[in-house]
């Protein structure tokens, strides 16, 4: 399980990767700072994936997964607010590539822990 929650990371890092090259390159919505939230999200789901190697029950590793999931919400808006007023020029292209990060990391973040759910409740 452990080469799956690094192969979802890598997954996600390489393809909010070419989602960023793609609007830097041919969008043209260049973000000089759109690494900050490559980082951000990178360090977000190896915290999540460690939170689920705690052994627990199926009812309480869920609860545990929705209460990062909207922590992870919460600094996400955050993030975006403090950018706001930090950004006074290009908050537009650095929003793209944030939120869409944000939708990346959080898809393929959703794709292996529904698969860890599922080997959870197989082992109890």
């Amino acid at each position: 399980m452990k080469l799956k929650s690094i192969s979802a990371i890598l997954i996600s890092i390489g393809v909010s990767f070419i989602y960023s090259y793609l609007l830097n390159s041919q969008f043209h919505k260049i973000s000089p700072q759109w690494w900050h939230s490559l980082i951000l999200f990178t360090g977000l789901f190896a915290a999540i994936t460690l939170i689920s190697f705690i052994k627990t029950d199926v009812k309480t590793f869920t609860g545990i997964l929705l209460a990062t999931g909207a922590i992870k919400l919460l600094l996400a808006m955050v993030v975006i607010f403090i950018y706001s007023f930090t950004l006074k020029g290009g908050f537009f292209a650095f929003f793209l590539h944030f939120i869409g990060h944000y939708v990346l990391f959080t898809v393929f973040e959703i794709r292996y822990l529904l698969q860890l759910i599922k080997t959870k409740q197989n082992e109890n």
